[in-house]
């Protein structure tokens, strides 16, 4: 497989799904290799590079993690590393086991939201406050300065009533409109235009099992 325009075919169509086999890699050396083709891999809250990723209970859970409120539920739609002050461009997911109890992530480009010119005026004004311990600061989901989307409900306080409606806006209309379902197998691989592209976990109120388990890094 050609890999030399991966950026540019990520950008262009919001993701790119593939497998570790059609990529040329096996499990183990998939993830960072195919991060290297579109930027810098950087390491994760943990401190660590290749990121794993599986559903875990409340009680377990980490305390700046969605599942600490979602647990084994459902994910709300989100922007990975919004609490960061410029979120990673890509993430390279790889699926090593789709888990017992299967559930999709689920995908929305922010440009199918069919947000209009006033919508947009309000996104780009209602203020969060973006929690990130003592680097905690204040932004908009969107704004005339950058090209990203920032965007996740776990992370960003609303600071009044413009702002909660403008939260409100986003996920009620990925509702509307619907979501891209990526049904993972063994192997699979998915690379997220994370500027662009939203995404969360399951549908409604399907549970994951906590074998389910992906392989994440991000990219700046």
């Amino acid at each position: 497989m050609d890999t030399n325009n991966l950026a540019d075919r990520v950008v262009r169509n919001g993701w790119f799904k593939s497998s570790v086999t059609e990529m040329g890699h096996d499990m183990h050396t998939a993830p960072e290799n195919i991060a290297k083709l579109l930027g810098n891999p950087i390491t994760g809250r943990a401190g660590k590079r290749i990121e794993p990723l599986a559903p875990t209970k409340q009680v377990s859970a980490n305390a700046k993690s969605l599942s600490v409120v979602h647990g084994l539920g459902s994910f709300p739609i989100h922007t990975d590393g919004a609490h960061r002050l410029q979120p990673p461009r890509f993430v390279v997911l790889v699926c090593t086991s789709p888990g017992t109890s299967p559930v999709p992530t689920t995908l929305i480009r922010f440009r199918d939201l069919q947000i209009s010119e006033s919508e947009r005026e309000r996104l780009e004004v209602a203020p969060f406050l973006v929690r990130n311990g003592r680097r905690s600061f204040y932004s908009t989901i969107c704004s005339p300065s950058r090209t990203f989307i920032r965007f996740d409900a776990g992370c960003m306080m609303p600071q009044g009533a413009e702002s909660e409606a403008s939260a409100s806006l986003i996920a009620h209309r990925a509702d509307e409109i619907g979501f891209t379902l990526v049904h993972w197998r063994t192997g699979d691989v998915l690379v997220l235009d994370n500027w662009n592209v939203l995404h969360g976990r399951g549908l409604g109120a399907a549970e994951a099992s906590n074998d389910r388990k992906l392989l994440r890094v991000s990219v700046l």
